[in-house]
């Protein structure tokens, strides 16, 4: 018995040896977050995205990623929500501002630190969900403007950060300068957010920032003592690409949450058959104390003869399970050790391409440098040829310059004595003619004083020329009156007197 309970035991260990060697993955799925979410909020149907659950506390000015606080883990900066409810919206899935319902949570099966992007400047940053359509390495888009939550930076680690968010009408100006930081990389087969240089963030705060092991973190994963192999995608997913959501459509049924009651089990039937009412119940025969004990005896016998077959049985079981388990521990642990000397051999490989990479890199560097040395010698024998040409170029054209400057002062010289040449002509000219029109003026005033006394030798001659016509004139008609007074001698002489005067 004791050889059976030790097999048993070691099989027992081989077993649980097997199964602590293969850890669960902590995918979550739909049925999952259904049982652990319904008690904290609703399922609603979004016409877009099928079923989407929204938290109790939602209102119109709530958004995610508010109420809690970052904390920089060694798989990058990790959200730790306040809500005893964060583990898995936050961790798992994304969050979409949706037209019909507002703000509400997509599923999704893959674990992140946070599956957020940033916005950053030295004194600012922000962060906004991830879109649902993200895929880690392969989405351009980072998130509507508007979903962007944004604090100082030296606020960035407040253990509260709702009471540090700006508010959204001081934010839109932050968008058009600030950097989108992505940093969502796949490491080990797990996701990692490495978000903003934490050095920026120690700059800031003025603090060291020493980083955390995620095993310490509470609420990152819907598990106790959640280890990092538990957060590992499958390598066969992560060759296919990781989304952050797996929208559940809205045809699909909701399951029964594990709180409220999985279908009822009353229905099933027992596994003892019923006893019928009526049916009559056999009585034993009587028999002495001498055949009862030897009954009892004969079953007793039987009962250890069935007893050690059924140990046997189940030695020979274990034994066997004993045996399996350990040619299956032997398959698995020459599948590692062959494992192992691939990924030796893999990584002996790679290291030998990355040698041979290292030695074409500094070969291709040391080309690289020395054509770069004759580059930089042909760079300044030209600079030296065209300094030399410059410099000739400069005194030739020092030389045409002293050349026109000597020609245009001879010209100017020439120039001016023309000039005044010129000058002297026009003054000489200038003095002829004044001269010229001064003796015109002269001899026009010389005829002019001329005039009056021609006009009034004209006007004596006239005058006289008269006065003798006159006289002329009177003397004719004197010539008759003289004759006959002549005639009359004793006439009187008074009127002959008067007329002589």
């Amino acid at each position: 018995m004791r050889n059976i309970k030790t097999a048993l035991v070691l099989a027992a260990g081989v077993v649980l040896t097997i199964a602590l060697a293969q850890p669960a993955r902590a995918d979550v799925s739909f049925d999952m977050a259904y049982s652990n979410l319904s008690d904290h909020g609703s399922w609603v149907v979004s016409a877009q995205y099928g079923h989407v659950w929204q938290p109790r506390e939602y209102n119109h000015q709530w958004s995610p990623y508010e109420d809690g606080h970052w904390v920089y883990t060694d798989m990058g900066w990790t959200w730790v929500s306040d809500y005893a409810w964060g583990a898995i919206p936050y961790h798992y899935g994304t969050w979409v501002n949706d037209p019909g319902v507002g703000w509400a949570w997509i599923p999704g099966r893959i674990w992140a630190p946070a599956w957020v992007v940033f916005r950053t400047t030295p004194e600012y940053i922000g962060w906004a969900p991830v879109p649902p359509g993200f895929s880690v390495g392969m989405t351009i888009e980072m998130g509507a403007p508007s979903s962007f939550v944004f604090v100082s930076s030296h606020d960035f680690l407040a253990p509260r950060l709702r009471t540090s968010i700006i508010p959204t009408e001081r934010t839109n100006v932050f968008i058009n300068n600030t950097t989108v930081v992505n940093n969502i990389v796949i490491q080990n087969n797990v996701v990692i957010n490495r978000g903003p240089d934490y050095r920026t963030i120690e700059r800031a705060t003025g603090s060291t920032i020493r980083e955390t092991r995620i095993e310490s973190v509470a609420r990152v994963a819907p598990y106790q003592n959640v280890s990092r192999a538990q957060l590992a995608v499958a390598p066969e997913r992560v060759k296919e690409g990781l989304r952050v959501a797996e929208p559940v459509p809205a045809s699909e049924p909701l399951p029964v949450s594990k709180k409220q009651g999985r279908p009822s089990e009353q229905g099933k039937e027992s596994a003892v058959a019923p006893t019928r009412a009526n049916a009559p119940v056999p009585q034993p025969a009587p028999v002495s104390p001498s055949s009862q004990a030897e009954a009892q005896s004969d079953a007793a016998a039987q009962q250890n003869a069935k007893s050690q077959h059924d140990a046997k049985t189940q030695s020979d079981a274990a034994a066997q399970q004993n045996a399996k388990s350990q040619h299956d521990a032997k398959a698995q642990s020459d599948a590692a050790a062959a494992q192992n000397a691939k990924s030796q051999h893999d990584a002996k490989a790679q290291s030998d391409a990355a040698a041979q990479q290292n030695a074409k890199s500094q070969h291709d560097a040391k080309a690289q440098s020395d054509a770069a040395t004759q580059q930089n010698a042909k760079s300044q024998h030209d600079a030296k040829a065209q300094s030399d040409a410059a410099a000739q170029q400069n005194a030739k054209s020092q030389h045409d310059a002293k050349a026109q400057a000597d020609a245009a002062a001879q010209q100017k010289a020439q120039s001016q004595q023309n000039a005044k040449a010129h000058s002297d002509a026009v003054a000489e000219q200038h003095v002829k003619a004044h001269e010229s029109v001064q003796a015109q003026s002269d001899a026009a005033a010389q005829q002019h004083a001329k005039a009056p006394q021609n006009d009034k030798a004209k006007a004596d001659a006239k005058a006289k020329a008269d006065a003798k016509a006159k006289a002329d004139a009177k003397a004719k008609k004197d010539q008759p009156e003289a004759k006959a007074g002549g005639s009359d001698k004793g006439g009187n002489d008074e009127p002959k007197k008067q007329s002589d005067k």
